[in-house]
């Protein structure tokens, strides 16, 4: 008999979207049942009530008077980080922070070794301006251009075009950024296209150490697939300057 985590396993697997309803209250408290996208139970018993158009996943909800949580079943958020320089460590220690698997990427040997990252980071010595035939891209849900030249970003925006519109963002200056965006304009990419890609990439934190750079980036990840804008929660703003 196949239990809860064997049907949740083998939904991993599959594209269409599964849900998994937790009862928070009355008889059936603790019992947990799962559906597919289209509405199906795949284990447990149906909840009454439940509707997947009429819930908000990663919520509470109240379903004839049963306090429920309804939430996805689905594989941790991966993100590839193309360039391994210190920027890059910091930005895979944050992503490991926030529950996220990472690859890196690099052509430099001697910079995707175990003394720079987490035994965590999948590490990748490959070419930049060819990689994606050594990966599963479509396993990705962001992915980060850290390299060291604007024509390393180009080669590797290059190998990702098909991914758009996936969180897609260019570290650089203004500058570098514009320089490589105009590159790629010429290269036939569409104005729709360019306008995806998050470049410069980060929120405006002041960032200046590499550390707080890392944070600036993940921060605008993290906003961006989980469809918010990264402002303050609070309204207004205080002016702490004297």
């Amino acid at each position: 008999m196949e239990t809860i985590y064997d049907i949740m396993k083998s939904r991993l697997q599959v594209v269409e979207q599964t849900y998994m309803v937790t009862i928070l209250s009355g008889p059936r408290e603790g019992d947990k049942t799962i559906y597919s996208e289209a509405g199906e139970v795949l284990y447990g018993e149906a909840v009454e009530g439940f509707s997947i158009a009429d819930v908000k996943p990663n919520a509470l909800c109240l379903l004839e008077g049963v306090e429920c949580f309804v939430q996805p079943v689905e594989k941790d958020p991966s993100v590839l980080v193309l360039g391994a320089g210190h920027v890059s460590r910091a930005i895979t220690d944050l992503l490991l922070f926030i529950g996220c698997r990472v690859t890196v990427v690099d052509d430099r040997p001697e910079y995707v070794v175990p003394e720079f990252f987490d035994s965590r980071v999948t590490r990748k010595c490959l070419p930049l301006d060819n990689f994606k035939d050594a990966l599963d891209l479509n396993e990705y849900n962001g992915f980060i251009v850290v390299t060291r030249a604007h024509e390393f970003d180009n080669a590797a925006l290059d190998q990702l075009r098909e991914q758009l519109p996936t969180y897609m963002g260019v570290m650089g200056s203004q500058q570098r950024v514009h320089y490589a965006l105009e590159n790629l304009k010429a290269q036939g990419w569409t104005q729709e296209e360019l306008d995806m890609i998050y470049a410069p990439i980060g929120l405006d934190l002041g960032a200046q150490t590499p550390e707080e750079i890392a944070l600036s980036i993940v921060s605008e990840y993290l906003a961006v697939v989980r469809g918010k804008k990264g402002q303050f929660l609070r309204k207004g703003r205080v002016n702490h300057e004297s």
